[in-house]
């Protein structure tokens, strides 16, 4: 166990975090097995981190050469998070030794986009969507961001470097966020009337308001981290490839998620975080959620929690197409 912490300390992880992982069973004897097939026990901040990102996304039956995509962390070929997920794609389906070159630019090694070209890009895109960032200014940013992930040439830019001029730009052409960006301001101002109309404009003044909370778009929400590079639909590597032909006549090609909570009692934050993940992943994908009532506690459901559960997700903004019971 000790000499697997260290081990595992090698990839520049914390000691906690690295005895975590030596006593994962899953985890522990893959991550080891690829240190192992890199060739080396010492590594830089972001190769350790990419290795031990492969180490906890594969499996040999998924990803049968996982031990190739280790070496190439290793040599600096792959370096991104962007260049690890294309990378065991493309493994799924293809021998990397067959064809190595063919593996290089599924995968984008050696391409490198400039701090010159990242600015070029997300200018572009920025200019393209101008009439939809002054009309919606701040709440428009995940759609635009969105559209700047998508442009071809910062396929394999750095994606910190792409949201930092994302940021800056549109800094530049919005300015800082004010109460036009406060959707709660924004009616209240335009349903004030004009002081000149006002018979007492002294005794009507509405005190100064306080800034409100107002709600991250959706669009916004799964436009960064690894949320937005969750498998698109038919992506996600089976064991027998029956098994995407099957789902994809299941579902015809759309997303579909569920929320199954335990009617045994009362939402809580964390489930209004999971209704927001399913339900608004589902949403902005075009596919639909299903409400699905996890019998796994029945002495202690009532109908009471049942009509709760309901109302909370419809209070959220959500409907779901279906509502179920297992």
């Amino acid at each position: 166990m000790e000499a697997l912490i260290t081990k595992f300390e090698g990839l520049g992880l914390a000691a906690e975090k690295a005895k975590e992982a030596a006593g994962n069973k899953k985890l522990g004897p893959t991550l080891s097995d690829l240190i192992d097939a890199s060739g080396q026990t010492t590594f830089e901040k972001t190769p350790g981190m990419l290795l031990y990102t492969l180490g906890t996304t594969v499996t040999k039956e998924k990803t049968p050469h996982a031990d190739y995509i280790a070496k190439a962390i290793a040599s600096g070929r792959i370096a991104s998070t962007e260049q690890l997920s294309a990378a065991t794609k493309y493994c799924t389906k293809n021998d990397p030794t067959a064809e190595e070159k063919a593996f290089d630019a599924a995968c984008g090694v050696g391409v490198v986009v400039s701090d010159e070209e990242i600015a070029a890009s997300v200018r572009e895109v920025i200019e393209g969507a101008r009439d939809l960032l002054v009309k919606d200014r701040y709440r428009a940013l995940g759609r635009v961001l969105g559209m700047v992930k998508k442009t071809p040439a910062l396929q394999w830019a750095e994606s910190g470097k792409v949201k930092n001029e994302f940021d800056a730009q549109t800094l530049a052409l919005l300015g800082p966020k004010d109460e036009r960006d406060d959707p709660a301001n924004a009616k209240k101002a335009a349903a004030k009337k004009p002081a000149a109309e006002s018979l007492n404009a002294a005794a009507t003044k509405a005190a100064p308001e306080t800034k409100r909370w107002a709600p991250t778009p959706l669009e916004t929400m799964f436009a960064d981290g690894d949320i937005s590079r969750l498998h698109k639909v038919g992506e996600n590597p089976q064991i027998k490839p029956e098994l995407t032909e099957e789902h994809l006549r299941a579902t015809k090609g759309k997303v579909i998620t569920r929320f199954p909570p335990e009617p045994n009692g009362y939402l809580h934050i964390g489930h209004a975080k999971a209704i927001n993940v399913n339900f608004g992943y589902a949403k902005i994908h075009g596919g639909k959620c299903n409400l699905r009532y996890d019998d796994t506690n029945p002495e202690a459901e009532e109908q009471e929690y049942v009509d709760s559960i309901l109302d909370t997700v419809r209070w959220l903004g959500f409907e779901p197409d279906q509502v179920l019971y297992s």
